[in-house]
């Protein structure tokens, strides 16, 4: 998708390598780009708007063994944080690596 000056003012975009992405993500480009997974590191790819929300809470879920209180600790977004967001108060999946990191696909 190409940014257009109309795309980059209704929703805060920015471009990289040609490709039109939230300006958050670009911001923090060079800390997504030498991301390093660890072995046991589980990351999951989604599209936008595609049930990435019903996907953290089921892996969650499962990962608490069905335990509805602990999934109850805190928000999705704190539980298990996208890697290309870092927008405050949110902690960044970057920074706080976790064993399970989501981010979404802008190309297929």
């Amino acid at each position: 998708m190409a940014l257009t000056p109309e795309l980059s003012k209704q929703t805060k975009r920015k471009e990289i390598a040609g490709i039109a992405l939230m300006s958050e993500t670009v911001d923090n480009w060079s800390q997504i780009q030498t991301f390093k997974a660890k072995p046991d590191d589980l990351l999951i790819c989604t599209y936008p708007k595609s049930g990435t929300t019903w996907i953290q809470e089921i892996v969650d879920m499962i990962e608490q063994n069905g335990d509805v209180e602990k999934c109850r600790r805190a928000a999705i977004q704190h539980r298990h944080p996208f890697i290309e967001w870092a927008r405050p108060p949110q902690p960044s999946g970057l920074d706080k690596a976790k064993r399970l990191a989501f981010f979404h696909s802008a190309e297929p």
